[in-house]
């Protein structure tokens, strides 16, 4: 918890379904991964597990509908390459501008994700990623979401504490790691219901809902 009179240094974002409307590609990157191994999955199935180690998606996936003699590495890559030949980027409304603010407001900013840096990096905009002072990325870690391991490696990155922080998150997963690491979390329902982010501090509707959030009003008019 951000003790009150503690200046925050550090806005932390996660990537899919925070900044990049990508979710619904990168579910339908795994459905057709999948499909080739006689496999249907659902959308509940990939966006209550977005956030976590792209090795424990297919784990616990093939797991559940009974995949033998999974190649963990096949699969992953597969589905990061079906992404990249069809992605259709976009940011969510809100984002270029909110990012701008920060920035003008001399906020260290870094983006954590389970997303590979390779696939990040070849279908973000190179702009918009040289904003981040640090971006954390899933296979630089041992442990990812829900484990605190992401978000303390950006603190470690940015030189920040914990109360120095504010995590925007849009999935259970996502917000678990935030809060094991003791910050401060805004969920945004961009793309599950709040029902599922009640571990989040604060939650909204959607991006452009944390120009309205006290913290971050407080955090741009400093």
């Amino acid at each position: 918890m951000i003790s009150e009179n503690k200046r925050i240094r550090a806005c932390l974002f996660d990537f899919d379904g925070v900044l990049a409307d990508t979710m619904e590609m990168n579910f339908i990157a795994w459905k057709n991964t999948f499909n080739e191994k006689g496999i249907k999955i659902t959308r509940e199935d990939y966006f209550y597990l977005e956030g976590a180690p792209l090795q424990e998606i297919v784990e616990i996936i093939s797991k559940k509908y009974k995949l033998e003699n999974v190649n963990f590495e096949e699969i992953i890559n597969k589905k990061e390459e079906y992404f990249k030949r069809n992605y259709n980027f976009s940011f969510y409304p809100g984002v270029v501008e909110f990012i701008a603010s920060l920035k003008k407001s001399g906020i260290l900013i870094a983006i954590v994700s389970a997303a590979r840096r390779n696939r990040l990096i070849n279908t973000t905009p190179k702009d918009f990623l040289e904003k981040f002072d640090c971006i954390v990325t899933g296979d630089e870690l041992k442990k990812g979401k829900p484990n605190p391991d992401p978000y303390l490696k950006a603190m470690e990155k940015l030189n920040v504490n914990s109360e120095e922080c504010i995590v925007i998150e849009n999935a259970p997963l996502g917000i678990k790691s935030a809060k094991k690491a003791k910050i401060y979390c805004i969920g945004i329902c961009s793309t599950m219901g709040k029902e599922h982010l009640y571990e989040a501090d604060e939650i909204i509707t959607n991006f452009q809902d944390l120009n309205s959030v006290e913290k971050i009003k407080s955090l741009l008019n400093d």
